[in-house]
């Protein structure tokens, strides 16, 4: 795609060579026509060598699309195929909503320019990266041109994660140790016979019972905890104090959600459905006009739009790509609700921890707890930089402090300071 574009300097060249014309035509001075054709003539060369087009290729590539708080670097490839000589050209990228800008000098027959770039990533985020932009203007900067090269390309920021020993021990493990007290006809920790009903599995006959009582009996069980868990991030900015804090709650869920996917556990991150980034570029702005038109669908039927949305975790990348996009969000659902919402999703979960800031009271965080049926143990994740880690237990709830994300590793390890 390609833009000519008359500079603000161009304009004011073609202005004062018209009136040099003009005034000097009317005054019959030889000076001012010639300056004001030779100004028109200027004029008219630096638009020819801004429709000429020179045979140059751009690319341009991320080094890594997925990074952790480290720089990332942009390469940009430029080429001159064919034999013509390669004037100079500014090349501009936008990264987000600033410009990293390059100046490629001329390029020989076939010859490549390869320029790395640095990227900051100062904050977690999903940053789009293109178009690449080239510009050439003439020596005079009259007309300028621009050639747009690739498509946007989107670069994930990451949110830290710490490396968290497996939940197959320590706190996790004690939770989900015990059978609940729903009886199942099929389970491994044995509870009683009974007599057998039409339906029951016949392997579960048990054939001793049977022999001495002259009836069919069947073992019953009492089902064990599954091992799925729920991790609800709370997205509320009045719970938040700072932007650390926030940034402190999104580090704690993806590191919880990183080690259950290592461990191939059952797992569902579930977050405000209203948490979700500004929307940038073509791309975004399809899926952005796609999702309203679903919202207006869902009001013409009368149904309300969904509050909570699950993020994906197929994999490692693909959570903490989700996980990259989610930001405070005026109007999200309290952790109240956010955990009614999420309890309609917990047939099969055993823990469910909600993370969260630390202005949430005591009060609320047992209206959260009880949203979940009985059978689920509710860990509540409360964030407060620097404060000191400290576990409370408040009935089936427990409230974990941490100021740290290292404080995770207590906490999972059941180490943490009980009050």
């Amino acid at each position: 795609m390609n833009f000519r574009v008359v500079t603000s300097r161009g304009w004011g060249w073609a202005v004062v060579a018209l009136l040099c014309l003009v005034v000097g035509v009317a005054q019959g001075w030889i000076e001012l026509i010639g300056l004001g054709v030779a100004g028109l003539l200027t004029f008219g060369l630096a638009t020819l060598y801004a429709l000429f087009r020179h045979s140059h290729e751009v690319s341009f590539h991320l080094a890594h699309e997925r990074v952790v708080g480290d720089e990332a670097q942009l390469v940009v490839t430029v080429s001159n195929p064919t034999g013509h000589s390669l004037a100079s050209l500014d090349v501009v990228v936008p990264v987000g909503e600033q410009q990293v800008e390059t100046q490629v000098g001329r390029l020989r027959k076939a010859a490549q320019d390869d320029i790395t770039l640095p990227v900051p990533t100062d904050h977690r985020g999903m940053v789009q990266v293109g178009p690449a932009r080239v510009i050439r203007q003439d020596p005079l900067g009259l007309i300028s041109r621009e050639v747009v090269h690739g498509d946007v390309r989107t670069l994930f920021i990451h949110p830290k994660t710490i490396g968290l020993l497996s939940m197959s021990t320590g706190f996790v493990r004690d939770l989900e140790g015990n059978p609940t007290r729903d009886l199942t006809g099929s389970d491994l920790s044995f509870h009683a016979l009974r007599e057998y009903v039409p339906g029951d599995d016949r392997r579960n006959i048990h054939w001793k019972s049977t022999a001495k009582t002259g009836q069919f009996m069947v073992r019953q069980f009492e089902q064990t905890r599954r091992s799925h868990l729920m991790i609800v991030l709370d997205t509320e900015p009045e719970v938040f104090a700072t932007d650390d804090e926030f940034e402190l709650a999104v580090s704690a869920a993806a590191s919880l959600g990183v080690r259950a996917i290592r461990d191939t556990r059952d797992l569902s991150v579930l977050v405000s459905a209203d948490a979700r980034p500004a929307s940038t570029g073509r791309l975004s702005a399809l899926r952005e006009a796609a999702r309203e038109l679903a919202s207006r669908r869902r009001a013409e039927r009368g149904s309300a739009p969904a509050r909570i949305r699950a993020m994906s975790t197929v994999s490692r990348d693909r959570l903490l790509d989700e996980l990259s996009g989610v930001h405070l969000q005026e109007g999200s659902p309290s952790i109240v609700e956010l955990s009614r919402l999420a309890s309609a999703q917990a047939a099969d979960v055993s823990i469910a921890f909600l993370v969260t800031g630390a202005a949430v009271d005591s009060k609320t965080l047992h209206s959260a707890s009880v949203a979940f049926p009985a059978g689920v143990e509710v860990v509540v994740v409360s964030c407060a930089p620097e404060a000191s880690p400290v576990t409370r237990r408040m009935g089936r709830l427990t409230v974990a402090t941490i100021g740290r994300l290292d404080d995770l590793q207590q906490l999972l390890g059941k180490r943490m300071a009980v009050s």
